[in-house]
């Protein structure tokens, strides 16, 4: 909570709870009103008193509209993450998984994978809340892309299930690049680049 939020809430307590002592003391009798419109009244009568008065006023008034009507960042984040997440409900409360931790899931088993290079996933959820997932990876040369991308969309659904129990609507997988194994050279290409070196 910021500062400003804290000063906001600090100051309309205080005001509440004079105010309901006040109200307290007159519904009992032990103070008169009539007291305390003579104390107000002389607070307005000089001009110094009028000024501390209204410069008051106006700082409870926009303490007010800031409290009102500009959340805290921090409220802010967590409207955005209600949004940006799954909300479960059970009789202990409430579990939020949001659209990082499903797609840190993704990554840690795209991870497992020896034959993928790079991935990127993105997150989709819709208004029923299903989850859509699209992958793009990068494989080996030697790779079958059909079996890798048939195992890897299984996995990903098994590993969102066990730890989320979320089920995945669909994995939709792109493959973007090939990439080429490093080779080791021969012993013949080996002799001749140290022969065009030495040459050199």
């Amino acid at each position: 909570m910021k500062f400003l939020d804290k000063l906001g809430l600090a100051i309309f307590s205080l005001i509440t709870l004079i105010l309901s002592i006040l109200v307290c003391l007159i519904a009992f009798g032990w103070i008169d009103v009539s007291i305390i419109t003579v104390g107000i009244t002389n607070a307005l009568a000089s001009q110094n008193g009028m000024y501390i008065t209204i410069g008051i006023s106006v700082v409870l008034v926009l303490l007010s509209i800031k409290c009102l009507f500009f959340p805290s960042y921090e409220r802010r984040i967590s409207k955005e993450d209600d949004e940006e997440g799954i909300l479960l409900q059970n009789d202990n409360g409430k579990l939020l998984i949001t659209k990082g931790t499903i797609k840190n899931l993704v990554n840690s088993t795209v991870d497992e994978f020896k034959n993928i290079e790079g991935s990127d996933a993105e997150i989709t959820l819709d208004q029923n809340n299903d989850v859509y997932v699209d992958l793009e990876i990068n494989v080996q040369k030697e790779t079958i892309i059909k079996d890798v991308s048939s195992k890897l969309q299984n996995k990903i659904k098994e590993a969102v299930k066990k730890a989320t129990d979320l089920e995945i609507k669909e994995i939709n997988i792109k493959v973007n690049d090939v990439e080429r194994e490093e080779q080791v050279p021969t012993k013949e290409e080996s002799k001749v680049e140290k022969n065009n070196t030495s040459e050199k």
